[in-house]
């Protein structure tokens, strides 16, 4: 199990240059299942809105895509984008289970790239880096490990590529209904001001806490 104390979480300079940054929030115990009322009731609320969202010169959302350019990675929408587009199409987010979909309306809401991590699979500390291209992953829903190029960035652990980009995680850190303490972590980019940022992971505990019944440790 992971220690709540030990956990530190670092930028590359390399990395920071280009405007990445990142605010955390770790969790306990929440009721993870599949759907709950208050959070549904909630996601109606608001949706209307998003739907409304003009997306086409979003500064946060064009500075993500430039850091996939940095990548050398095309054909992705930040995950925001991706999450407003399913909303307009479908009215509704997707539904994963109460702790994402808690956190992914912040993110519609926002244009902020939002993750999660189940802490008692991370191994040592987190870094924000460049790959060397020697490191590969095993993507959300699939079963083989994928190489990582060289100049993608990820976020990694002492073992293993936890997220790809700001794109997409890995299987093994994934929230399930028996996931005890997990992270949530925002990431911002150059066009996101700290405050902004704060606001948004305010957001994000108010959330899990309120509509999830987790416990909030700390805030790193």
């Amino acid at each position: 199990m992971v220690s709540f104390k030990e956990l530190t979480v670092s930028i590359s300079p390399e990395l920071r240059q280009f405007g990445v940054k990142v605010k955390i929030a770790i969790f306990a115990n929440a009721n993870i299942v599949n759907r709950v009322t208050a959070l549904e009731n909630h996601m109606k609320e608001i949706i209307g809105g998003i739907k409304e969202i003009d997306v086409s010169e979003n500064l946060i959302l064009e500075a993500y895509r430039e850091l996939h350019t940095i990548s050398k990675v095309k054909g992705f929408l930040p995950p925001a984008k991706s999450l407003i587009e399913l909303i307009k199409k479908n009215n509704r987010l997707p539904n994963i289970n109460s702790v994402v979909d808690a956190y992914n309306i912040v993110s519609a809401e926002t244009f902020l790239s939002i993750g999660a991590h189940d802490l008692d699979k991370i191994k040592g500390d987190l870094i924000f880096k460049f790959a060397e291209g020697n490191e590969f992953y095993i993507p959300l829903g699939e079963d083989e490990p994928q190489k990582v190029n060289k100049g993608e960035y990820v976020c990694a652990d002492s073992e293993k590529v936890i997220c790809w980009l700001d794109i997409k995680q890995c299987e093994q850190t994934k929230i399930i209904k028996e996931t005890k303490n997990y992270l949530i972590y925002i990431q911002g980019n150059k066009n996101t001001s700290d405050g902004y940022l704060n606001n948004a992971l305010k957001n994000v505990i108010e959330n899990q806490v309120k509509l999830c019944k987790a416990r909030l440790v700390r805030i790193i």
